[in-house]
């Protein structure tokens, strides 16, 4: 298995007989506790934290990975990249403030078109290529339940996202869900957080390959960072592990935990087949609608 050069790395013997990397977090190092489980394509770690409710601090983890070392050495914030206060800064540009208490009440904040309709904003966040867009244009083309309006894609030379991708999905007469997708790539770190005001409802993407995993966490330390302490735990967040099908995708508890996403609701996904697409969006328009509508 072979690593970017920036991916710093170290092997001990239990994790390499598993082909796992050891990958560095920023939070306190965890035992991991044994806990028999039945595999599911769909994996939802708790009922997560919608409606203001904090998440779970309990972590589960697969028997076959119990052994597997999760608070060793890597990356450091160096290689990270994400400055806290140049992230800060753009948060504070893109006018995400701290909620207010009418915020926390659902009906009480509401936006409403022309028609008087509900607007709910869903944003798909994470790094580069994790597979938004193309979870975007799957759920797009396959849902028929819900009435679609135009999608709006903002894409360079090679498809990939460089503002962001909106569709309007509307439930019923009262209430239009907008769902957008952001620009993974670092450089468009501006333009992706603007994206994040007045969200109602994320869908956090990750891409399930090891090469992958200093991006992914690059990227749930921005979304913590733009978005505080207050609305990571109150916001409706959906976790999605993409590219299930590939040979060595990591396992879904161990990305779990690494990216501290314990006690958010996780599917395991194949954004290019559709797998769990539907179950995981019907859940955070779901959560969304109970945020901030109440019903």
């Amino acid at each position: 298995m072979k690593f970017p050069e920036d991916l710093s790395h170290v092997w001990d013997r239990k994790s390499s007989e598993r082909g796992l990397p050891r990958f560095r977090i920023f939070r306190r190092s965890r035992t991991p506790e044994t806990e028999e489980k039945e595999p599911s394509d769909r994996v939802e770690t708790a009922s997560g934290p919608h409606a203001g409710a904090p998440p779970s601090s309990e972590t589960k983890v697969s028997p076959e990975h119990a052994g597997i070392p999760m608070g060793g050495l890597v990356a450091s914030h160096d290689e990270l990249r994400v400055d806290a206060g140049t992230t800060a800064n753009l948060a504070r540009a893109a006018q995400i403030s701290p909620q207010t208490t009418a915020e926390i009440v659902p009906g009480r904040v509401l936006k409403r078109d022309e028609l008087g309709r509900v607007h709910i904003k869903i944003v798909f966040y994470g790094p580069s290529l994790s597979g938004k867009t193309t979870a975007l244009r799957w759920l797009f083309a396959n849902v028929r339940s819900l009435s679609k309006g135009k999608i709006v894609e903002i894409s360079d030379e090679l498809g990939r996202t460089t503002f962001f991708d909106f569709v309007p999905v509307t439930a019923s007469e009262k209430i239009v869900f907008d769902v957008f997708t952001v620009a993974g790539q670092r450089r468009h770190a501006a333009s992706r957080i603007k994206v994040l005001r007045d969200c109602d409802g994320l869908i956090f993407m990750a891409d399930s390959t090891p090469e992958q995993m200093n991006e992914n966490l690059a990227s749930i330390q921005e979304l913590r960072i733009a978005l505080g302490t207050d609305r990571m735990s109150t916001l409706p967040i959906i976790v999605a592990l993409n590219k299930r099908d590939l040979p060595n995708a990591l396992p879904v508890d161990y990305m779990v935990q690494m990216l501290d996403l314990e006690g958010y609701p996780v599917f395991a996904t194949i954004a290019t087949e559709g797998k769990n697409l539907t179950r995981m969006f019907q859940r955070v328009l779901k959560d969304a609608l109970i945020f901030k509508v109440g019903i």
